[in-house]
């Protein structure tokens, strides 16, 4: 069941925050082995890390609580708001904001073993806020895409991010 709420205002709250070094949650509504879904995870990472010179943050990584086999999108969606975002044993940043460690507007969703055929779901929200005093409406969105398109395609929102 791939069914979201319209809205999910909760993942619209973290724009005083640096998202510098924050990583795309990786989860799975089917069954997989850990070390299949960490495959996965190296995968849709290792341009990006590479470009990095193997050092710093990741733009993927495996979410902590990660196995939603048979369950709905909507767990995941609820497991994402009450992920803990902000990266543990943080000061703020050099911009004065505390570094946040999962990125909270988005996450990738694996739903099929074939990765390369409709196999990642991108969930992600829409923030039309106009300024930081206004609450966004954060309308829930999504699309497949594949591995292969996975470094340009996240890469250009990190970046976007920054």
């Amino acid at each position: 069941d791939l069914a979201l709420p319209p809205t999910c205002p909760a993942l619209g709250l973290y724009g005083d925050y640096s998202w510098m070094n924050a990583s795309f949650a990786l989860y799975t509504l089917i069954e997989i082995s850990d070390e299949r879904i960490q495959e996965i995870a190296n995968a849709l990472d290792a341009e990006w890390y590479e470009g990095q010179g193997n050092q710093g943050s990741h733009l993927v990584r495996v979410a902590p609580s990660h196995n939603f086999a048979n369950k709905k999108l909507s767990d995941i969606l609820e497991a994402h708001v009450k992920l803990d975002k902000v990266a543990p044993g943080q000061s703020k940043s050099q911009y004065g904001a505390l570094d946040l460690e999962w990125y909270p507007t988005a996450f990738i969703v694996v739903t099929a073993e074939d990765v390369d055929d409709r196999g990642l779901l991108f969930v992600f929200v829409v923030d039309e806020g106009e300024d930081d005093d206004e609450i966004a409406e954060c309308k829930m969105d999504m699309f497949f895409f594949r591995q292969k398109d996975a470094n340009s395609m996240l890469s250009t929102l990190a970046y976007d991010d920054d």
